[in-house]
């Protein structure tokens, strides 16, 4: 089937009785809440207001990481008895979240190695936010098109807008600033949506 056809099939599937409200909110709020303040911390640092070396920036990311992967795992495991963990759209919404992560950290690491090989630019750091928000689209599209609420489509095509609105900043100090402002609309936000529309128990 193609991509068309398959996403139909499974929003069929999803709408036959195998849909669950959403269980991604705590991810949002986590991962939002972290890369918020990391991107604005970023930004403290370039723009010199903390009087911290620029070339200590990289400490804070690699915080983030290593912060976020042990939380979501933990964050995993309290799904654990959770009505509708099994259902289509919260496995696909799983799958597109999930894929997206490995995507932007592929993206942030080869970053890395170019510029360590001498064959990168300072830039390329600028545009990593803006892969993730394309991102952040694409699972976003994919979680309305499985049974989603119709508010998550909007927030695909906004989490789309910020990724190419964000270009006309790259190179500047902003860059950091504009990102983490979408962060708090496009996970924040809609996490707390999310958070809010979980079911309390299993039954």
């Amino acid at each position: 089937m193609g991509d068309r056809s398959d996403l139909e099939f499974l929003r069929d599937v999803a709408a036959s009785g195998l849909h669950a409200p959403s269980l991604s909110g705590r991810f949002f709020i986590w991962w939002g809440g972290l890369a918020a303040p990391a991107l604005l911390a970023h930004w403290a640092i370039l723009t010199g207001l903390v009087g911290i070396p620029a070339h200590l920036v990289g400490l804070v990311w690699m915080a983030y990481g290593i912060i976020g992967m042990v939380g979501s795992s933990l964050l995993g495991r309290s799904l654990q008895g959770k009505p509708g963990a099994g259902a289509v759209n919260n496995r696909g919404e799983s799958a597109a979240w999930r894929g997206v992560t490995w995507m932007v950290a592929a993206y942030a690491i080869g970053a890395v190695v170019a510029m360590g090989l001498g064959r990168g630019s300072l830039l390329l750091f600028d545009t990593i936010p803006l892969v993730a928000f394309a991102g952040y689209g694409l699972s976003f599209h994919v979680s309305a098109q499985l049974g989603g609420a119709r508010w998550m489509q909007a927030m695909a095509v906004l989490a789309w807008v910020a990724s190419g609105a964000g270009l006309t900043l790259v190179g500047t100090t902003g860059i950091y600033l504009f990102a983490a402002v979408a962060v708090a609309v496009l996970a924040i936000i809609p996490g707390i949506v999310l958070l809010r529309g979980e079911p309390a128990t299993e039954a």
